[in-house]
């Protein structure tokens, strides 16, 4: 018995001392991959988007390891605040914790019509509705028959989908509380937009601004995103950005992060 105990004590520090060594493996991968800010510049995973200063609120309370506003930038929020499209939708950048999860993924599963794995949830089913005022032209809806809807495009160049609720207590038919929205971002495997929007309208109001929201945030994140930029003295010069993309308009990036 003794004997046994003496292998016992032996094997238990042994025990530990691997799962602490797993841990920290895994900690340090971990930190790896999280965002970083530095010199003006957000880097998420192996893409770097230009910033400028930081709005002191953001660095206070919110942990941008995983996500951040575009909107904690100073001259981004005064930029967006005039943009006639995005000027009354937030949105941030999000990195899937997991690089395995890609954007495509994600956004799969924040919009899927049915449970994967299946489980038995009434409200979690959505189906087809043909109710003339949920409909959007170029989207179909989807209700799970209680306050959720779900809206994606039958035909779009850039991947993304609404998710809304609606019909909150004195609302009239068809006025949304709040929509959000996913757009997936093709420049790297685990990079989405989140959008998000609070009381926006009625759903003939609102709707026919779906397709044009997700195109500008993609647009919006595509000029900021600096990666292939390659001097050898990069700049964080915003003045330059907008100088040679007015309105932060016709970017390009032709390297797949």
């Amino acid at each position: 018995m003794k004997i046994l105990l003496l292998i016992a004590s032996l094997l238990v520090p042994t025990i530990a001392d691997a799962d602490t060594s797993n841990f920290a493996l895994f900690a340090l991968k971990d930190k790896a991959i999280e965002n970083h800010f530095d010199d003006g510049v957000m880097h998420v995973n192996r893409r770097e988007f230009l910033m400028g200063d930081l709005h002191e609120w953001p660095k206070a309370n919110v942990d941008y390891s995983v996500s951040f506003m575009v909107r904690s930038s100073i001259w981004l929020r005064d930029f967006l605040d005039n943009d006639p499209v995005l000027k009354y939708q937030d949105f941030d950048i999000r990195r899937t914790q997991d690089s395995s999860f890609t954007g495509a993924r994600y956004l799969a599963h924040r919009m899927e019509l049915t449970p994967d794995p299946p489980r038995n949830c009434e409200v979690c089913h959505y189906q087809l509705t043909l109710d003339p005022s949920l409909q959007v032209q170029g989207y179909d809806t989807y209700s799970n028959g209680t306050r959720s809807l779900r809206f994606l495009p039958k035909d779009s160049e850039v991947a993304h989908g609404f998710n809304c609720r609606f019909n909150f207590p004195g609302s009239q038919i068809g006025e949304l509380e709040g929509c959000s929205v996913v757009v997936v971002y093709p420049y790297a495997t685990n990079i989405v937009l989140n959008g998000h929007r609070f009381r926006p309208g009625t759903v003939s109001e609102y709707g026919p601004k779906f397709a044009a929201i997700a195109e500008r945030m993609l647009e919006v994140v595509t000029c900021i995103d600096i990666t292939d930029n390659q001097d050898s003295e990069r700049t964080t010069e915003l003045s330059q950005l907008l100088e040679s993309h007015p309105n932060l308009t016709g970017c390009k990036i032709d390297q797949i992060g």
